[in-house]
């Protein structure tokens, strides 16, 4: 992580946080110098760039919520077990952002004499291709904005469970909010995992109901699922999705039942474990919009939600829900430059509720990253949605097929499906004499 004042993106590695004091960034360009008989000048040639090279300096340290640390031992093991693991992880760098890395080697110190600390000497190599923070591209820029938003809800709630817990709070209080919490997760992932919504991503064509957000302008579908999948395939995929979505809650009910209150990161983490499993089992962004919406305006409806305590759960897992959502605000695919404007003022409103309710609360980190997200996704959908025609009303003289008006309309009859899904009529043989369609 960056240290407390410097305004850095906080340092991880596969997730696990370290601090980090210093940094160095290693690369240059591949030249190969040709140098021929009887010709006194060489001809360099330029192969292009050499793999970026990161190294890192700084430490771990012990029980510091701050910086979302636990006891020093159990860091130093997290953090070995994750430099150690085969394959390119996740890098959060402090200034350059998310990047796909690969580790090459690192130290690890150890103090034994009780020390608090922990020395970190890593480096890594770049492995495939970066993402920024600066949002100049809208998946890496909602990615980043979705994963600061994590982490800062884990210090912000970390803290506030730890201060609730110092004020006389009750882990029972904490144990029956994150029952409420766990059991609105389920029932949604019930909606979610229903075999009309997972339809959404069948490869081939199922008709304008099932499509949802992933078809967009187009009006094809991107599958999610093999060209063999079928429905009855589905029947496991929703399976699998509901366990998992009930193995979460179950982690967090442990969570909650067996940490230090002092220092909640499990809690935390376990939040954003149960919220992401909701999020991931839907097959339709449009319906991970939806869901995500509803668990945002859900009230536990319980005394004990309402202590000091039950707060700090409750506004951790409307951050982690709204963190998904930035993430699935990314996923949809808007059908119009309406559509793409009606969804920016659907989601701005509410990112910013929850950023409101951050500030007022006093959590900098959290407010910061609802701000970050808000900016990413107004940028995302309103870049998507300047390509993307306007709806306007047509008229026809009388009862027409859909055939009929794109060819009339568009010179394209294969657009009469998108006809179809922006009008809603229910039989595209009887399209009324007045409808919504893309104006081009």
């Amino acid at each position: 992580m960056a240290l407390p004042n410097s305004g850095l993106l906080p340092a991880t590695f596969r997730g696990v946080p370290f601090i980090v004091t210093n940094d160095e960034i290693g690369g240059g360009r591949r030249q190969v110098v040709h140098q021929y008989p009887g010709r006194d000048d060489p001809w360099t040639e330029d192969m292009g760039r050499e793999a970026r090279r990161f190294r890192f300096r700084g430490f771990i340290l012990d029980g510091s919520i701050r910086f979302a640390g636990g006891p020093v031992q159990l860091q130093r093991a997290l953090l070995i077990a994750a430099l150690e693991r085969s394959g390119a992880g996740m890098l959060t760098h402090p200034t350059l952002g998310i990047l796909q890395v690969c580790v090459t080697r690192f130290n690890v110190g150890q103090e034994l004499d009780a020390g608090r600390k922990s020395s970190v000497d890593i480096e890594f190599v770049e492995s495939g291709k970066r993402n920024f923070p600066s949002i100049l591209s809208s998946s890496s820029g909602l990615l980043s904005a979705a994963n600061l938003g994590k982490l800062a809800l884990a210090v912000d709630g970390v803290r506030l469970i730890a201060l609730a817990a110092a004020a006389g709070g009750r882990r029972q209080d904490m144990r029956i909010t994150a029952a409420s919490w766990s059991s609105k997760a389920i029932a949604l992932g019930a909606d979610a995992t229903s075999l009309h919504r997972l339809t959404a991503q069948l490869p081939g064509n199922y008709g304008r109901f099932s499509a949802g957000g992933n078809a967009g302008f187009s009006d094809r579908t991107s599958a999610a699922y093999s060209p063999g999948t079928t429905v009855a395939t589905l029947i496991g995929v929703a399976s699998g999705a509901r366990v998992g979505i009930a193995a979460a809650a179950q982690a967090l009910m442990t969570a909650v039942s067996t940490t230090d209150l002092g220092y909640a990161q499990d809690v935390a983490s376990s939040i954003v474990a149960m919220v992401q499993a909701l999020a991931d089992a839907c097959a339709d962004p449009a319906d991970a919009i939806r869901l995500l919406e509803q668990l945002l305006a859900y009230d536990p409806g319980r005394t004990e939600a309402t202590t000091a305590i039950g707060t700090a759960i409750n506004g951790m897992v409307r951050r982690a829900a709204t963190s998904s959502l930035v993430v699935a605000a990314g996923q949809y695919q808007p059908t119009s430059a309406n559509d793409a404007a009606a969804m920016v003022q659907r989601l701005v409103s509410l990112i910013d509720a929850e950023a409101t309710i951050a500030a007022d609360a006093g959590d900098r980190e959290t407010y910061s990253a609802l701000a970050a997200a808000l900016g990413a996704v107004v940028r995302d959908l309103r870049a998507r949605g300047a390509n993307l025609a306007q709806v306007r009303t047509f008229r026809s003289p009388r009862a027409t097929p859909a055939l009929v008006l794109a060819q009339r309309w568009y010179r394209d009859p294969s657009r009469a499906s998108q006809i179809v899904t922006q009008s809603g009529v229910p039989s595209p043989l009887f399209m009324p004499t007045e409808l919504l369609a893309l104006a081009a």
